[in-house]
């Protein structure tokens, strides 16, 4: 056999045994077909309005944060400023949002004043992985060298 002939047969040796190892593998992933009760999607709760008790707007959920089990953690308020304008983030943790309808609209209401917010210290974002931080999130000044 020449070389050209066996480097043909390992081609078609190959490409015939592809298949195989591609469809073992899609057969060891599971798949979800919809949302379980009680769960819903990030994306539902990013730009969320936060509003306090007495019903006063304190601002809008601006990202999540994920703890290393994949939880949220974390909800990120931009507080104060006009139209993005001056605002801060202000990080609170996720258990204390509770989740209403308020007129037909879906809100998040935490326990707290505009005062409060706006003296909370600013959200800062330390994560050192190479992940794209999201707009606006503050960095250390060990990141922005």
């Amino acid at each position: 056999m020449n070389k050209l002939t066996l480097s043909r047969a390992f081609l078609i040796a190959g490409l015939a045994v592809a298949p195989v190892a591609i469809n073992s593998s899609a057969q060891a992933l599971s798949f979800v077909k919809t949302q379980s009760t009680g769960e819903q999607s990030t994306s539902s709760l990013i730009g969320l309005r936060v509003e306090n008790t007495a019903g006063d707007k304190l601002g809008d959920i601006n990202y999540l944060v994920l703890d290393e089990a994949g939880k949220i953690s974390t909800a990120v308020i931009g507080v104060g400023g006009f139209l993005g304008v001056g605002e801060k983030n202000v990080g609170i943790p996720y258990n204390e949002l509770k989740f209403s309808d308020k007129d037909g609209t879906r809100v998040a209401v935490i326990e707290a004043s505009k005062d409060n917010l706006s003296s909370a210290p600013n959200y800062v974002w330390t994560e050192n992985s190479s992940a794209k931080k999201p707009a606006g999130a503050t960095q250390t000044p060990s990141q922005s060298q």
